[in-house]
């Protein structure tokens, strides 16, 4: 963002000053490299919070976080957190990441949900599962911020979370998700950030787990292609791993891949339902791109 005029910019730095000192969680104006849509942006630690302007159902509104890189907002576990976030951004409700599956609350990220931790609305005691399909999860100002059941179908706005900084795997790397895109744009969205497509922990498939649960995606492209085509050449993207085998892929077993399925199927991803396991598909399929960012000391 530009100003100007040298006043707007000192005023700026006074209030942004300000804001560091008396707030009880850190909350900065983020604005260089900013992510793409009409989002307003605060920061609370490495998560940045973000409001979805037109209120959409639960799917729509989790499908509109994760193609930027984000997801509903599942570290909203503490009241005085959830305070900051309303103060910030006004909302009256809102989605966060909390779902029903089976008989049982799970935060989307995976992690586990407890009563401490979801804040549900004491009265009326919830979740009340009112007429047998309350699934998704919401946070209601009139409530003081507690959780409510509701049917997933309703509209509300959306609280999405994205944790800029990504995780540090302890393998020289950092990792984020990209927003959505073919291979090569997610490709390019990477090397901006001075990485790549991750390649060198995608080797290593103990640290899939870990760092898809740090950042949430469902699927996501990695640096591996096939440049000759009809699956004979897989390559991994990273100049300093040059050879790719069965046992550093990690190709999904049951359906075996590569498949090559419709004959064009040159790109690599790896899918969370098939437990991160690598799959072959076209490079111009949409989704988000896993970056790995070498951590320069």
């Amino acid at each position: 963002m530009k100003y100007g005029a040298l006043e707007l910019g000192l005023s700026l730095c006074f209030v942004l000053s300000f804001l560091h000192f008396s707030a009880s969680f850190l909350i900065d104006l983020y604005t260089d490299d900013p992510l793409i849509g009409q989002w307003r942006e605060v920061k609370s630690g490495s998560n940045y919070y973000y409001i979805l302007t037109n209120k959409k159902t639960f799917q729509q509104a989790r499908d509109e976080c994760r193609g930027y890189g984000g997801d509903l907002a599942t570290r909203v576990r503490n009241l005085p957190l959830r305070s900051t976030l309303r103060t910030t951004f006004n909302f009256d409700n809102a989605w966060v990441g909390l779902m029903k599956e089976g008989n049982s609350w799970r935060w989307v990220d995976r992690t586990s949900s407890t009563t401490d931790n979801i804040h549900w609305i004491q009265n009326p005691l919830q979740p009340s599962n009112s007429g047998g399909h309350e699934n998704c999860g919401e946070i209601i100002e009139d409530y003081n911020l507690g959780t409510n059941d509701a049917p997933c179908t309703v509209y509300r706005h959306g609280l999405c979370e994205h944790n800029r900084y990504g995780y540090v795997a302890g393998n020289g790397y950092r990792y984020i998700v990209t927003s959505k895109g073919t291979w090569t744009n997610t490709r390019n969205e990477c090397i901006n950030y001075g990485g790549d497509l991750a390649a060198v922990g995608m080797k290593d498939f103990s640290l899939r787990a870990p760092i898809q649960q740090a950042l949430g995606f469902d699927g996501a492209w990695i640096g591996l292609r096939d440049l000759i085509g009809g699956g004979k050449d897989w390559v991994w993207a990273d100049p300093s791993v040059t050879s790719s085998t069965s046992e550093n892929t990690h190709w999904i077993q049951n359906p075996q891949q590569p498949s090559n399925s419709g004959g064009n199927e040159e790109c690599g991803e790896i899918l969370l339902q098939y437990d991160l396991r690598t799959n072959d598909r076209a490079c111009s399929a949409e989704t988000n791109g896993l970056c790995e960012i070498p951590i320069i000391t």
